[in-house]
């Protein structure tokens, strides 16, 4: 690569960067996220508390009304036995969902597209502090205490590219674009028409005319509509410019720091629930009616809707609903329901699980552990007022269960879903970094659950 083919790659690269910071100087950034509280129609109860959102790097704050707790029914009653099948002592569940895919961040003229990895982490302490189960009447309460340790998201870029993406400019600003960046912009694609070969196919129709000029200002931004949608790699490719591996990863380095500067003001609505400790109770009347479950934090504050859609998803029953009794044999296989393993999907769709899932206990491990395995399902995922909010499509997965509690110790499934159905409150950090997704994305999701240190 010669002296004038590595100018236009870092033109090229310099160029279609120049347009966001150009655009934000115009338009300003709202970067902000916010977590606010809804009232919840089951939960009167209600403090006045602050609504926050981050604009230009400002706080600003609103005072609205929260519920200090929220409630949920479990359509299929517990078994006579679940209360039996309670941790003795506290337990640390740890739940990872990760999911891969190709997307692209855009917005203010330009697109940065490359492959993802996109990794929730959600570690609590939960102990049973309360259970009251009334064999006369089969009155079941259970009190559960849930601390979240760890509360985290993380996502990661690799073989990324730059596009221009004029689409990304709202209308009534791209005059504006054009007249106050028109010189710099006609400047750097004259430095690309002497920098390249006459035969390059992009070559910019600039004919005389200094550059500042009404006509170099034309020319550059028909030399932009041309080159709209193109990548930076696309456009060396037809400069015959072989990229060398070393420069590449300088190119994927410079720009995924870019992308984490996007990420500095973004507020981590999954991290709201870290170091919080809940308290979940659990509710069944003698008549077996749908389970209801309420949550409250422990301090009495409101619940926000970024840690409701963590708390939604707990379920303390986990073991009698995934793992029949201990009259189970190798070969026996049993349907669960996909809303009675909320806590391993509830990561992966915006509202409850629907579907049946079958399941089948397969050879024991040499230790004596039951091992589970997960066949093929489809899943849907509907919000509380029953509209459909995507789905995902389960390869294969697994679990092991310790045989002589008959508790579930682990489970791991591999899907395929379409992460748009994510909520985006949840999971504000990957929606505001990845804008455009393609196509379904690879689906991984791992819960153990292990005796408290």
């Amino acid at each position: 690569m010669n002296k004038n083919q590595i100018i236009t790659l870092l033109v090229i690269l310099v160029g279609l960067m120049a347009i966001t910071l150009i655009v934000k100087d115009i338009r300003g950034k709202d970067v902000g996220g916010k977590v606010v509280s809804a009232p919840s129609p089951s939960s009167p109860a209600s403090v006045k508390t602050e609504e926050v959102s981050i604009v230009d790097g400002k706080t600003n704050s609103v005072e609205v009304t929260a519920p200090t707790m929220r409630s949920v029914e479990r359509q299929r009653p517990l078994e006579p036995e679940a209360t039996k099948r309670l941790h003795e002592g506290p337990v640390v569940i740890s739940a990872l969902f990760e999911a891969s895919g190709k997307g692209e961040h855009a917005g203010y003229g330009n697109a940065v597209r490359g492959s993802y990895l996109y990794t929730t982490t959600v570690i609590a302490q939960s102990e049973v502090v309360k259970k009251e189960d009334d064999k006369a009447t089969g009155e079941v309460r259970v009190v559960e205490r849930r601390k979240f340790l760890q509360a985290r998201d993380n996502i990661a870029l690799s073989d990324v590219d730059v596009v221009l993406a004029l689409d990304t400019l709202p209308v009534d600003q791209v005059k504006n674009w054009v007249d106050g960046s028109c010189a710099f912009v006609a400047g750097v694609c004259t430095m690309v028409s002497q920098a390249v070969p006459p035969s390059a196919p992009y070559l910019l129709p600039v004919a005389g005319g200094a550059v500042g000029t009404q006509a170099s200002a034309t020319a550059a931004f028909a030399f932009l509509h041309k080159i709209d949608g193109t990548s930076a790699r696309g456009m060396l490719g037809a400069f015959g410019v072989e990229i060398p591996e070393n420069l590449e990863a300088f190119a994927n380095e410079r720009v995924s720091r870019w992308v984490k500067g996007q990420m500095t003001d973004v507020h981590m609505a999954l991290q709201s629930i870290e170091g919080k400790s809940f308290l979940i109770t659990y509710m069944q009347d003698a008549n077996g009616k749908p389970l209801k479950i309420d949550y409250a934090n422990e301090d009495g504050k409101p619940i926000t809707d970024a840690e409701w859609e963590i708390l939604s998803s707990a379920n303390a029953f986990l073991d009698s609903n995934v793992v029949p009794d201990k009259r189970c044999r190798v070969g026996d296989a049993w349907t669960v329901w996909a809303d009675e393993m909320q806590e391993l999907f509830g990561a992966a769709g915006n509202g409850r699980a629907e579907g049946k899932i079958r399941v089948e206990r397969v050879a024991d491990q040499p230790n004596g552990d039951w091992t589970l395995q997960i066949e093929p399902a489809e899943i849907q995922f509907r919000t509380s007022d029953g509209v459909a909010a995507g789905k995902m499509d389960i390869k294969e997965g697994n679990g092991l269960v310790d045989a002589e509690n008959i508790a579930v110790k682990s489970l791991h499934a591999t899907a395929r879903g379409n992460l748009r159905s994510l909520n985006k409150k949840r999971h504000f950090m990957f929606f505001d970094l990845v804008k455009r997704i393609e196509g379904d994305s690879n689906l991984r999701f791992t819960l153990t659950v292990a005796p408290a240190k």
